[in-house]
């Protein structure tokens, strides 16, 4: 049987000589992912499909970073700077995005299901398509003039015909809390907002129409000049509910 000793000094100049590593067999998108966990630095870097579930990447550079299909539920990401990123088809339920940049940010078919987005700025993203935000807290967003459509354009129809009908249109947000969000100018027809809270929401001005507001809250919601999921207009003063205007 050898001493411990001596198989202490031989373990300790194999180390000095240097032998190969686990981290020579990891594929370049492996060591990519390693790379950016260890500096959060990745701007430009291809990361899609990437495997980054709970990953701590707050105030990660991820500057023009490319993303489909990459796995990020759970992840936090706050403060991280994702302008220009491609996102889609992302796999980003339950993520903290708070603070986050999203400028230029292309997010198509993702999924943001019980997703923190509250108070992030959503009126410069390139692409908000056929996006799920059921659950999400979307508590004070701006996206003021902006657009939520579906993958054939505006006016997708979100609400399920038959039981084996998939809802492709419009964006999914069925109980998610957009409380004080900014949306006013947006265009948000026939998205589904079953269920959800706008309380306190500045929707004036902006277009509703055909949308699901099912068991919506719209307690203190201002709701001046938007367009009503009849194609009516809500007189100005309307809060909470919309008055229609009156036919001239």
């Amino acid at each position: 049987m050898r001493h411990p000793m001596r198989l202490g000094r031989l373990f300790s100049l194999v180390l000095l000589l240097g032998v190969p590593t686990l981290s020579g067999c990891l594929s370049e998108r492996e060591k990519t992912v390693r790379r950016l966990l260890e500096t959060r630095e990745c701007e430009g870097c291809d990361l899609t499909d990437a495997s980054l579930e709970g990953a701590d990447l707050e105030g990660a550079r991820l500057k023009g970073a490319t993303l489909p299909g990459a796995k990020l539920a759970r992840a936090r990401l706050r403060n991280a700077d994702l302008t220009g990123a491609g996102l889609e088809a992302v796999d980003a339920r339950q993520a903290d995005l708070r603070g986050a940049r999203l400028d230029d940010a292309r997010l198509m078919n993702a999924q943001f299901q019980g997703a923190n987005l509250e108070g992030v700025d959503l009126r410069n993203t390139n692409t908000l398509e056929s996006v799920n935000f059921e659950g999400a807290n979307l508590r004070g967003i701006n996206l003021e003039s902006g657009v939520m459509n579906g993958p054939m354009g505006l006016y997708r129809q979100s609400k399920k015909t038959n039981v084996y009908h998939v809802p492709s249109g419009g964006a999914l947000l069925m109980r998610a809390d957009l409380s004080g969000a900014k949306l006013r100018f947006a265009t948000l027809a026939k998205c589904n907002f079953e269920g959800a809270i706008f309380r306190g929401a500045d929707l004036r001005d902006a277009n509703l129409e055909w949308a699901n507001l099912e068991g919506a809250d719209l307690m203190e919601a201002q709701l001046s000049g938007a367009r009503w999921t009849d194609s009516k207009e809500c007189a100005k003063g309307s809060v909470g509910r919309c008055i229609p205007t009156r036919p001239r």
